[in-house]
């Protein structure tokens, strides 16, 4: 990983935030992501 900029987060946060990356989306998040890309077609 290469963090060019961070904006002043600490290691820790940017840790969590990549980490939190392999998780898989949650439902709602699916859901949300299939309406807003429906809207630009």
């Amino acid at each position: 990983y290469c963090v060019v900029s961070c904006g002043g987060a600490s290691l820790d946060v940017i840790k969590q935030y990549i980490e939190n990356q392999n998780t898989p989306p949650s439902e709602r998040a699916v859901k949300t992501s299939r309406a807003l890309s429906q809207k630009k077609d």
